[in-house]
């Protein structure tokens, strides 16, 4: 069974990566490599993936269950990039894509059921 303790972090966990990779798209934008790269917003991101990191290791050190909690981080980073793609970087969803993400969500939580 999970744990409220295991779905919170994967909750932060995902919001964590769909964060830094959000940053990622921001700083790259317009950037070249090398300009991305010496951001201070860089900083930031690595600090996101290692903390990301450290919360999995915890997760499946005490929990242990490798195939929901990471069923569980899909769905929960997917939902976060959608959500962040359409709200910070202001992108259009067609009704296919809405219909895709209804399906993907069903399958999760069949999957996990």
């Amino acid at each position: 069974m999970i744990s409220l303790i295991g779905l919170t972090a994967m909750f932060f966990s995902a919001l964590l990566i769909a964060g830094a990779d959000a940053i990622i798209k921001k700083i790259s934008d317009g950037a070249s490599f090398y300009d991305a790269l010496v951001s201070p917003w860089m900083a930031a991101i690595l600090i996101f993936y290692f903390v990301q990191i450290l919360i999995a290791i915890y997760i499946f050190v005490h929990h242990g269950e490798l195939a929901v909690y990471g069923n569980i981080f899909i769905v929960f980073y997917s939902i976060l990039m959608v959500l962040g793609g359409v709200f910070l970087f202001k992108e259009q969803l067609t009704l296919v894509q809405y219909a895709g993400i209804a399906l993907a969500l069903s399958g999760a939580l069949l999957l996990n059921s």
